[in-house]
């Protein structure tokens, strides 16, 4: 969709709705990413905008894939980072000024291991422990503080479960490589 077509969702909207049905994330047409991102020391990718500190993410542009490319994008080109596993986390839904609906997809990543922020984007982005980001946005915003949380639990689970597929291939393998029958 083109940018003109879009109602920008502001941050100053009381009306903030989360929900987290799976079938909801599949079927969400977001018009706007959020994506939570995490280092290997489960430490949370700040970005500085406007002399504060924020979540990355943005718009979904016309020539997106689909939302989780969008999110991919942002976070590449705010901080350089290409990302491993990301997975869709909740929907929040929004009004603007207008009164008009709109839709955040919030995604979860992980930025693969030994990576690190390159040294032109290291001023305005960082990696924080979850306290200080926290901290950084203020402890009374429950709704940020929520959506770490969770996005953290669906990695891990995503992780675990994902860790447990290979072990069990591996598994697999190694038994059925040698069996006569």
């Amino acid at each position: 969709m083109p940018k003109s077509e879009h109602s920008a969702i502001t941050k100053t909207s009381p009306k903030l709705r989360l929900i987290n049905p799976p079938k909801a994330l599949e079927d969400a047409e977001a018009r706007h990413v959020k994506i939570v991102v995490f280092d290997d020391q489960n430490r949370v990718l700040a970005i500085k905008s406007k002399n504060r500190f924020v979540l990355p993410g943005g718009r979904v542009e016309w020539d997106d894939d689909d939302a989780e490319a969008a999110a991919r994008r942002e976070v590449f080109e705010t901080a350089n980072i290409a990302l491993g596993l990301v997975k869709p986390v909740t929907v929040v839904k929004t009004k603007d000024r207008q009164n008009q609906s709109g839709q955040t997809l919030v995604f979860v990543g992980r930025m693969p291991g030994g990576g690190k922020i390159s040294s032109e984007q290291r001023g305005n982005n960082r990696f924080m422990s979850k306290e200080t980001f926290f901290e950084t946005v203020g402890g009374q915003n429950l709704l940020v503080r929520s959506l770490v949380e969770t996005a953290q639990r669906v990695l891990v689970s995503e992780e675990i479960k994902c860790e447990q597929e290979e072990t069990a291939q591996t598994g697999r393998e190694k038994y059925n490589i040698g069996s006569v029958f």
